[in-house]
């Protein structure tokens, strides 16, 4: 990871000079690209670990899984002192040079970041956050940060459609596309889609109506998924966090009841096959997911326990596995979901929508199946199923939104699913709160992280204006 410095030469000519230190006008964007790429997908996997906790993904033994508080402390790091800090560094360096796509690419993942730092925290620092001597930034409000976000977007496909000189287009060193300038604007629209959807209790029926029109210009197959792969060498985090710790005889994360039910048979009848592909159960005849709160347990299995782990070879925690960020997949199911709430006037609760909704929610899955590698018998046999298989007329907000929480699993995403969905059960059925829940919550369920005490200490002034309790709901869904 570079993390650039500065030293200034007080003894004259250089002489206070570290050579040991990397100076950002030494460093191209070339060289900073694969690094900041990195730093965004490991914030996405930080922030994952403990949000896929309070959306019943995983199950962990200790107080998170009881949606106790989360500093999500190594997102923030990432966020803030990895990813945003370089790309400010290298949106200056892209402006000066005229870098046009570089400048498109760093304003998506500057989109990015902002996006997991605010569904985390709410209000995060941004206007102030990297100007030259100002150590104390202002906290910006989320729906401003909202802003902020299409308006990098937009910028972002600007730039991404000028013509780069040949000494400013990216290559092999973009980890995502490898200088795909084409699949970078589609995924812009795609962010830009999945910023809309956010706000379908803010904005009305403005809200489906953008995303649909941002739609229509973002990702047209799984190749297009935003997505940072890992190596032998760069180990995928899930892999060492969820499958290594294990291994070694550490605390590490199952997959939950809750997850593991709606796949298996037991909260609907069909049996999902994506399920031994992203768990393993040593060969069982079933699958027993962890009930949160209870870790380890689970009072319907023949012994009482759990038995879905992650391995090495499930397809989130091999150890070569992507970390995706924002797939074709996800761009279907908000197509399903915005063209649902466009058909039925905003009912969330309606049954029926139009074709264009229905074949966007069977696409969904048949892209999420086709990624993960289901034969196509067994995609076609869960796909034609009558419980899944519904027709345009019978299609709901729940079939939808319980295809989509498959779809995305270990992905952040879900937890702004469920709090705009307000934890509904009648839109994701079964859903329950973990056994010995944090009593600090009063039977409601957890709705932020906290502010990272490394925050108290550098900026304490600022974070207690904007501090919130863990029950308080968010601007973007309240």
């Amino acid at each position: 990871m570079i993390l650039l410095v500065s030293c200034d030469s007080y003894l004259g000519d250089g002489t206070n000079v570290d050579p040991n230190r990397v100076f950002e006008e030494d460093v191209s964007l070339s060289a900073l690209l694969p690094p900041v790429l990195v730093s965004t997908a490991n914030a996405h996997f930080s922030i994952a670990f403990t949000t896929s906790q309070y959306s019943q993904h995983t199950s962990f033994v200790g107080d998170t899984d009881k949606q106790e508080e989360s500093q999500l402390a190594g997102g923030w790091s990432n966020i803030y002192l990895r990813s945003l800090n370089n790309l400010a560094v290298m949106e200056k360096k892209a402006v000066e040079q005229n870098a046009f796509n570089y400048l498109g690419i760093i304003k998506i993942l500057q989109a990015v970041n902002l996006g997991l730092a605010t569904n985390s925290w709410e209000d995060v620092p941004w206007l102030e956050a990297f100007q030259e001597g100002e150590f104390t930034p202002a906290f910006d409000s989320q729906e401003s940060i909202y802003n902020v976000i299409q308006t990098l977007l937009d910028e972002a496909i600007v730039e991404l459609q000028k013509p780069a000189g040949e000494l400013n287009q990216p290559g092999s060193e973009d980890l995502a596309f490898g200088g795909d300038i084409d699949r970078w604007i589609r995924t812009a629209y795609a962010l830009k889609a999945r910023y809309h959807i956010h706000l379908i209790n803010k904005g009305g029926a403005n809200a489906p109506a953008n995303a649909l029109s941002a739609l229509e210009n973002a990702q047209q197959s799984n190749a297009d998924d935003l997505q940072i792969s890992f190596t032998q060498r760069n180990l995928n985090p899930w892999h060492t966090d969820a499958f290594l710790a294990r291994q070694t005889g550490n605390p590490a994360p199952v997959l939950s009841d809750q997850i593991v039910s709606s796949m298996n048979g037991t909260t609907y009848p069909e049996f999902d096959p994506r399920l031994p592909v992203i768990a393993d159960n040593g060969g069982a005849d079933q699958f027993f997911g962890s009930v949160n709160g209870a870790f380890g347990i689970n009072p319907d299995s023949p012994n009482n326990a759990s038995n879905t782990v992650f391995t090495g070879e499930t397809w989130h925690s091999r150890a070569e596995a992507p970390i995706p960020m924002i797939t074709y997949s996800e761009t279907n199911f908000i197509e399903a979901e915005a063209a649902f709430l466009r058909d039925n006037s905003g009912n969330r609760f309606a049954v029926g929508a139009s074709q264009q909704a229905y074949d966007a929610y069977q696409e969904g899955i048949r892209a999420n199946m086709d990624k993960l590698g289901v034969s196509e018998s067994d995609r076609e046999e869960y796909l034609t199923n009558p419980n899944v298989d519904v027709g345009a007329g019978n299609l709901t907000m729940e079939l939808i939104m319980k295809e989509k929480y498959k779809a995305l699993f270990l992905n952040p995403e879900t937890f702004n699913d469920l709090r705009r969905y307000f934890f509904d059960n009648t839109i994701f059925r079964d859903l329950e709160l973990p056994e010995d829940h944090n009593p600090r919550l009063n039977g409601e369920w957890i709705q932020r992280a906290v502010y990272p005490s490394s925050e108290f200490s550098r900026n304490e002034e600022e974070v207690r204006k904007v501090e919130k309790d863990i029950d308080i709901q968010m601007w973007f869904y309240n």
